[in-house]
């Protein structure tokens, strides 16, 4: 028994040796979570003005060299090797204004690489977790680190038309799925979700990214009903990604119809097209490419086109372009305008024709009395009569 010690110490030393140093406990709401694929080289921007830089990637082990820097500056022990078995954590240290306090230290980001992906060039799939630095501001926040609860298959109503579900609860596995939508479309879904995991939705652009939505799975409760609690529940203003769309229309006038052909250069999640607010076609899960929509027996005048497209994130957002059907003779108005050119066109003849007897008449006129009215007052009105048939001859003669 006198050995009993030197057992324990060396049981000790061995645990020690085999596990990784603890990490230091997070003090400040989760404000991103990802696990994406990560090319060697890649800097992306995160929040509260922090850039994330994968240096390096060892294709074979899959360490990675991280550098974090804050307004382009590497800061303070911010570089250093990540394992999957222990990660690389930037730690911030606040000095104590007062003598008689300590130092803080706040955990800001914990990257973590999982896979190797691929060698030429190195990639890797690393999970980023950033913890809020309580010396810097967030800003267009319209949830912070709250708290909430919801029944299983009922909706949680967040902010900008966005809403969490819960469903699919397994009481034995203790796993459930979170589904998150905007304005009633599918923005993400993750399944078998356990409690401690992270819910996180969050949009990359041009290399900054920007967490939308995030949550803490904390707790289940089974009762009458299971319900779901969260916590460091976070929400931003989205970020609206535009969906360019190319209308093009063609227009059959014979037909009085337009076929409607519109071009996406990227993949959504569903899409609408109306016709002076009418709907005439609509697609779900569309890939991009050119797509067309007929509009029929449309009338005579111009026409309003709106292309309502929802994105893979839930966007909305919309297109608008127009066509004109202009008049055109049926074959019934056709006939109705025939019939009334022959008709004018014999009035016409008969007005000729009577001009034809005018002009002979005012002729004999003419030949019997020339000599009695000349000179007279009465000689106008000759000349005005003989004006009026040749009139009538040019008419005769246009319309032959």
């Amino acid at each position: 028994m006198k050995y009993i010690h030197f057992v324990i110490i060396g049981f000790f030393a061995m645990l020690f040796a085999i596990t990784p140093a603890t990490a230091l406990d997070p003090t400040e709401p989760i404000i991103h979570y990802s696990e994406s694929v990560i090319d060697i080289g890649t800097k992306l921007t995160f929040d509260q003005g922090y850039t994330l830089h994968i240096v390096d990637i060892n294709e074979n082990e899959g360490d990675i060299w991280v550098e974090v820097l804050h307004d382009g500056k590497v800061v303070k022990d911010g570089e250093g090797t990540g394992q999957e078995d222990d990660p690389f954590e930037y730690i911030l240290t606040v000095e104590a204004e007062d003598a008689d306090e300590e130092d803080k230290d706040y955990l800001v980001f914990r990257v973590t690489p999982k896979d190797v992906v691929s060698k030429d060039p190195a990639s890797a799939k690393i999970r980023i977790e950033q913890f809020r630095n309580p010396e810097e501001n967030l800003n267009d926040l319209l949830i912070y680190d709250d708290s909430r609860s919801a029944n299983v298959g009922e909706e949680l109503d967040l902010e900008e038309g966005f809403s969490l579900k819960a469903s699919n609860y397994d009481d034995e596995e203790e796993t459930i799925t979170i589904t998150l939508e905007k304005n009633g479309h599918l923005v993400k879904e993750m399944n078998d979700m356990e409690k401690g995991e992270i819910f996180s939705h969050y949009k990359t652009i041009d290399g900054e990214i920007t967490t939308i939505v995030i949550a803490n799975i904390y707790e289940f409760f089974d009762s009458s009903e299971t319900i779901v609690f969260l916590k460091e529940v976070s929400q931003r203003e989205d970020v609206i990604i535009e969906n360019n769309v190319e209308i093009t229309i063609d227009v059959i006038q014979k037909e009085k119809l337009a076929i409607i052909h519109y071009e996406l250069d990227n993949d959504v999640s569903e899409i609408k097209v109306y016709v002076d607010d009418e709907l005439i076609d609509t697609r779900k899960e569309v890939d991009e490419g050119k797509y067309p929509a007929v509009a029929e027996e449309m009338d005579t005048g111009t026409h309003e086109v709106t292309i309502t497209i929802v994105s893979e994130d839930g966007s909305v957002s919309s297109e608008d372009s127009s066509f004109t059907i202009e008049k055109s003779n049926s074959i019934t108005e056709t006939i109705k305008e025939t019939s009334l050119d022959v008709e004018n066109t014999t009035k016409l003849n008969e007005v000729i024709e009577d001009s034809e007897n005018i002009t002979d008449a005012v002729s004999e006129v003419i030949s019997d009395s020339a000599d009695d009215v000349k000179g007279s007052s009465g000689f106008s009105y000759v000349v005005v009569a003989i004006l009026i048939a040749l009139t009538a001859f040019f008419l005769k003669r246009e319309f032959s």
